[in-house]
């Protein structure tokens, strides 16, 4: 049995797969909108893309980071805000148990408030946010950029 080959039509299979390969990469691009589609299209510029990438990821930890930071002050300035209060209404206590006109029952209830008062104020110290301490007066760094930096 003889086999004959048929060249033309094989070199037409092959312009057509060739053909075919480069249609679907030029799809590819076009539906990615990106010129850089697989590192064979251009492995320098594939390398400094996924740097930019990985970049940008970092970038993203470093402004949640912020943000967390951004929470714990919002927070120590509402248990301050809190404090100025107390402390307010302590003052007012005082200057009202000065005022000869009250009877020792109604200072007894000043010094009442007055100690829960105190007692809120030293609570409000032990505070923390996500396990850290709001009040121990400990410097807190924050990574505030892509690079590591902290301020």
């Amino acid at each position: 049995m003889v086999i004959n080959t048929n060249t033309s039509a094989l070199t037409g299979a092959r312009t057509l797969a060739d053909t075919s390969a480069a249609l679907s990469k030029s799809l590819a691009r076009l539906s990615s909108g990106s010129r850089i589609v697989s590192p064979e299209d251009d492995a320098a510029g594939m390398a400094v893309s996924m740097r930019f990438d990985a970049q940008i990821s970092r970038t993203g930890a470093a402004k949640a980071n912020v943000g967390n930071a951004i929470s714990y002050n919002q927070t120590q300035d509402g248990f301050l805000g809190k404090v100025q209060k107390a402390l307010d209404r302590m003052s007012e206590l005082s200057v009202l148990a000065q005022d000869v006109t009250k009877s020792d029952s109604d200072r007894a209830l000043y010094n009442t408030e007055f100690q829960q008062l105190g007692a809120y104020i030293n609570n409000a110290a032990t505070k923390d946010f996500n396990g850290v301490s709001l009040f121990n007066g400990t410097a807190q760094n924050v990574t505030i950029d892509s690079e590591g930096g902290t301020f």
